[in-house]
């Protein structure tokens, strides 16, 4: 009996973890919104001190502080609060690998998630400012593909040989970091980095200059389903783009990029895949729900349905990469 009690306790709180677990997501995009952590880099601070840092009630800060301790974010000692090693790592802006944008980005989807019940009555997104309308939430996305594209640009640069390539179009290509990445690899490759023109004016065009590669890498500005791509690229790279189209919206998409490519070209489609079951990997399937509260037809999509898609464009499939547990990146051919 007690060994039955102890596994329904164990059960229990599984269960209460997964149900408590936007708790934990609003403390730390909060922490990341107020740039607590780069604060705290400075120098153990009480709560008192931060609190006058960031604006804050005092009572409520350390409340707050001592729940960032209790997740580990934290470190605590004669009432002055530090980082602890991970938030030092992760969490501090200017560290190689800042993952402070995507988290706050994480927190602002937080207001769409809630309206899920409503979302699943009616087939239509959240209501709700969308990134596109709001200046903060805006950069804390685009600047948030940065933070994620730094170390996946390494895992794709692994499992190409960058040194086949002259001319490469990164569609969506955001704040630039794949460009800049593999343009870094590969000293005789140029780029195009295709994008709004907000994202290309404000961000993608300083984040190209920084890294001096501004003779080297251009840019298209407009919708990636109506402007015109241009012509003579051996690579078209398109990363995490399909997940906010519907499936006719990718067919497009790749209708377009096989135009765009020379005779013997490639094009690499890296998204979050789902596996046949549409259930694995779980982060994909989870993933899918955020297409459907934010958009009005993106979702997570299978291998096989990208296959079709790149067949139907005229490609031949080449291989696939499974980049994570949950990246996935297909590359093909145009003959």
């Amino acid at each position: 009996m007690e060994n039955d009690l102890a596994a329904l306790y164990r059960k229990i709180d599984n269960l209460t973890a997964i149900a408590r677990g936007f708790q934990g997501a609003v403390v730390l995009s909060t922490a990341a919104s107020l740039e607590l952590f780069t604060l705290l880099d400075k120098e153990p601070l009480g709560a008192d001190e931060v609190a006058s840092s960031l604006g804050l009630d005092p009572r409520a800060t350390e409340i707050f502080l001592h729940a960032l301790a209790g997740m580990g974010l934290l470190e605590t000692g004669s009432g002055r609060f530090s980082n602890s090693e991970l938030a030092s790592e992760l969490l501090v802006r200017g560290r190689p690998y800042f993952q402070g944008d995507i988290i706050a980005h994480s927190g602002n989807l937080i207001s769409r998630w809630v309206q899920l019940p409503r979302v699943l009555e009616t087939g239509r997104p959240a209501e709700g400012p969308r990134s596109v309308d709001d200046k903060t939430l805006w950069r804390n996305f685009i600047l948030g593909m940065s933070n994620t594209a730094g170390l996946s640009a390494q895992k794709v640069a692994r499992n190409i040989d960058l040194g086949n390539y002259r001319r490469m179009l990164d569609l969506g290509g955001g704040p630039g970091t794949y460009a800049v990445h593999f343009c870094r690899i590969n000293p005789n490759l140029s780029a195009v980095v295709l994008d709004l023109p907000e994202v290309i004016d404000e961000i993608t065009s300083g984040q190209v200059k920084e890294a001096q590669l501004d003779k080297r890498i251009s840019f298209i500005k407009g919708d990636y389903l109506k402007v015109d791509f241009g012509s003579g690229y051996d690579l078209v790279f398109i990363s995490n783009i399909i997940h906010s189209l519907s499936g006719e919206g990718n067919r497009l998409l790749l209708r377009r990029s096989f135009s765009a490519l020379e005779h013997g070209g490639r094009i690499i489609v890296k998204d979050f895949l789902l596996d046949e079951d549409r259930i694995n990997p779980p982060h994909s399937s989870m993933f899918a729900v955020n297409m459907l509260v934010g958009t009005s037809s993106g979702g997570c999509y299978t291998a096989s349905e990208v296959k079709s898609w790149l067949d139907d464009a005229g490609f031949s499939y080449e291989r696939q990469v499974d980049l994570t547990p949950q990246a996935r990146m297909i590359i093909a051919v145009k003959p």
